[in-house]
């Protein structure tokens, strides 16, 4: 991991951070293989696609990786990391910081507020911190059946324009875990039920 670059935002112990990393990877065609051997392959990766999804785990909760995304070491302030190792992005702002796509989890108490409540005050601090950034696409979802907000912002920053994913979910009493996905603008379409699924494998123990 090199050039790692930190944007960081603060509500009570919460960090939503813009993380760049840097990682070399080859990927490999197989699209100009004759179709018998096509087929064998995609079958094969397939099955070990499905073998080498793992679950990020600790002692709170766990949550499943996407074949190729990486734990990390966590900034100050949040609970876990992880970050797509083998992503190659297309935009050269990005490519100048080094930048790959990647998730971070945070925990935090309540304070007697609701989720959407919680939310907003994010979003106010953000709106502080971050003048560029704006908000779409708020919404209550059910996550590890608990009641869980949902909210994308688009914003610029080393000019690279980023779009995230932040998502609110219920912890077992008054407490919260704030699930923060970031990726370039013109990534978001292959990114999107990426995110989705993640947040989805998202469980607390018991």
């Amino acid at each position: 991991m090199k050039n790692k670059i930190i944007i960081l935002v603060v509500f009570a112990v919460i960090l939503i951070v813009l993380v760049g990393f840097y990682f070399l990877k080859q990927d490999k065609s197989i699209s100009d293989l004759p179709k018998n051997i096509k087929d064998d392959a995609e079958k094969n990766n397939q099955t070990e696609n499905e073998q080498l999804q793992k679950k990020l785990v600790t002692d709170d909760f766990e949550i499943t990786l996407p074949v190729g995304w990486e734990q990390t070491t966590p900034a100050i302030g949040t609970s876990a990391m992880a970050v797509n190792e083998n992503e190659k992005l297309d935009d050269p702002a990005a490519q100048k910081i080094n930048f790959k796509s990647y998730f971070a989890i945070s925990y935090d108490t309540l304070q007697k507020k609701s989720l959407s409540e919680y939310l907003q005050n994010i979003k106010n601090t953000l709106l502080q911190t971050i003048s560029n950034v704006v908000f779409t696409n708020e919404q209550d979802i059910i996550i590890d059946n608990k009641p869980a907000r949902a909210v994308e912002a688009e914003l610029t920053q080393q000019g690279v324009d980023f779009k995230i994913l932040m998502v609110v979910i219920a912890g077992q009493q008054e407490d919260v875990w704030v699930i923060s996905f970031n990726t370039t603008k013109s990534s978001w379409d292959g990114y999107k039920e990426i995110f989705s699924n993640i947040t989805k494998s998202f469980s607390l123990k018991k």
